[in-house]
């Protein structure tokens, strides 16, 4: 349970992170790509699988992690922005109720329990998702941003789903280390070249707090991934309960930090919301439990 809980934290972190960029002027794009150089810098200096570079061309999981690595720089940028013109609980809520798409896959592909209390709670996550999705923040937003949730929402699911492939069925014993080293080379690559464009065409380069946020944002992005898929390697729970546990938690930390850091303000539809997306995973998470009390 341990690498579960740093995965929480670290992720919760991360859209923390995102609000504070928008709170001091920092240029969101820049810091990701800085932040993918960082992440990759630490995931292979962390590796400790033995495997030479040369060799992850012919390994099963490496044109996935090329995949992933062009999911994760796109998506991410469409959570920071999301989180600075929505706000931080309802980005957070699009991001984490995308677990319902995992959870689908590995009760019709991996074999995991179904029961009607997780089909209800399923049912229930998608009703939280609307509710949530409401303006959170007290002021009005822009029409062009309304999609960027459910975007968030199928983008994130997604991203999880692949995890949780390449895990059953790509990565093998030592492949953890090296398959997130190229996602984050990748992701950091593709950065890069948009920055060089960017520079030639506008003049404009990273800044200082760009760079600081790039580093503080990389090392909690890193961390994030890899203890999740450290909890789904090992833990003796169905990845079906997993990613609820997991989503579940780090809703209840952003919520919490958008209403006690940024003074979020919160409708009677979005804590409705926010009650309904609690209420839904904790049945995706103890359907069991549940159906053994009655």
């Amino acid at each position: 349970m341990i690498y579960l809980l740093l995965s929480i934290l670290s992720s919760a972190l991360i859209i923390v992170l995102f609000k504070l960029f928008d709170t001091y002027n920092v240029k969101t794009s820049h810091a990701i790509v800085i932040n993918y150089w960082v992440a990759a810098g630490l995931s292979f200096a962390l590796d400790d699988s033995g495997l030479a570079i040369n060799q992850a061309f012919v390994q099963p999981w490496f044109i996935n992690s090329i995949i992933m690595g062009v999911l994760f720089i796109t998506l991410f940028n469409v959570i920071g922005i999301s989180t600075a013109k929505i706000g931080v609980s309802v980005t957070s809520v699009a991001n984490k109720m995308s677990l319902i798409m995992p959870v689908l896959f590995a009760i019709f592909f991996l074999g995991d329990k179904i029961n009607a209390i997780k089909i209800l709670g399923i049912l229930l996550a998608l009703l939280a998702v609307y509710f949530t999705s409401k303006n959170s923040n007290g002021k009005t937003v822009d029409s062009k941003y309304v999609a960027y949730p459910f975007i968030v929402f199928v983008g994130s699911g997604f991203i999880d789903t692949f995890f949780k492939y390449n895990d059953e069925f790509t990565l093998g014993e030592n492949g953890l280390k090296p398959f997130l080293s190229w996602i984050f080379l990748t992701a950091g690559s593709i950065g890069l070249i948009t920055l060089l464009v960017e520079k030639f065409r506008n003049k404009q380069g990273p800044n200082v707090r760009a760079l600081i946020g790039g580093v503080v944002l990389g090392i909690p992005n890193y961390f994030s991934v890899f203890f999740l898929l450290k909890s789904l390697s090992i833990s003796t729970l169905e990845s079906s309960v997993v990613f609820p546990v997991n989503n579940m938690s780090i809703v209840a930390l952003t919520a919490l930090a958008g209403i006690l850091l940024f003074k979020e303000k919160m409708s009677k539809i979005n804590i409705i919301g926010i009650c309904l997306c609690i209420a839904a995973i904790g049945m995706i998470a103890f359907s069991e439990e549940i159906i053994f009390l009655f």
